[in-house]
């Protein structure tokens, strides 16, 4: 059997982040992706075209992962997403720290890496 190079393998993994992350940040540049963003058009103006976005970003992110799962790519009985508690509390608190961390630094992370990524330090 072929040993695989690590040297080659981390080279091919950092590659591939730099031009996945390149192509995210492309698209959610010119669509403007942000959670907050698409909670806050349905809101305050009923227009639905971000959260669209953003079910369809879910819906893919499901598919892709019972496909994996499917494939026999990775277990998902071994995460911590598929455990039987149900910490209802630390979901309520850490999503209300996390609402009100996106409002006060004006947008969700997603939004501020691309600020970042263009040049504005805000």
């Amino acid at each position: 059997m072929n040993e695989a190079n690590p040297a080659a393998i981390a080279s091919m993994v950092v590659w591939g982040a730099f031009v996945l992350a390149f192509v995210f940040g492309a698209v959610a540049s010119k669509t403007n992706f942000c959670t907050m963003g698409a909670v806050s058009d349905v809101v305050n103006m009923g227009d639905w075209n971000r959260m669209r976005m953003w079910l369809l970003a879910i819906a893919i992110a499901i598919l892709g992962t019972a496909g994996l799962q499917l494939s026999g790519a990775i277990d998902i009985a071994k995460t911590i997403y598929t455990t039987p508690n149900l910490t209802w509390l630390s979901y309520i608190v850490g999503g209300l720290l996390f609402g009100a961390g996106m409002t006060l630094g004006s947008g969700c992370g997603s939004k501020t890496l691309i600020r970042i990524g263009g040049g504005n330090l805000k």
